[in-house]
């Protein structure tokens, strides 16, 4: 995790996600076959941004959470340290 002058950190950060994941488990996430996320790429309709990379398609996590309406907030220590405690509690 790369903190930050600010000394924050993304979503995507706190919780270990990679920085990109590839097409056909994008398009797992929306609900789709492999075989339609690749049409829907070539067609330029794929619901977030795709990256080609050799011969790979992927998708970054920052596009991939933006497409499916999740916002990447900048969070506190130590408002993941309040929510695990209060995680605990219940």
């Amino acid at each position: 995790m790369t903190r930050r002058r600010d000394d924050t950190f993304t979503f995507s950060e706190a919780f270990g996600l990679p920085d990109s994941v590839s097409l056909v488990f994008a398009a797992g996430l929306f609900g789709m076959s492999h075989s339609t996320a690749y049409r829907r790429v070539r067609r330029g309709e794929f619901p977030c941004a795709v990256a080609r990379v050799g011969r790979r398609y992927v998708v970054t996590m920052s596009a991939l959470l933006r497409g499916l309406g999740i916002q990447d907030v900048r969070i506190r220590p130590d408002d993941m340290e309040w929510g695990a405690r209060h995680a605990r509690e219940r």
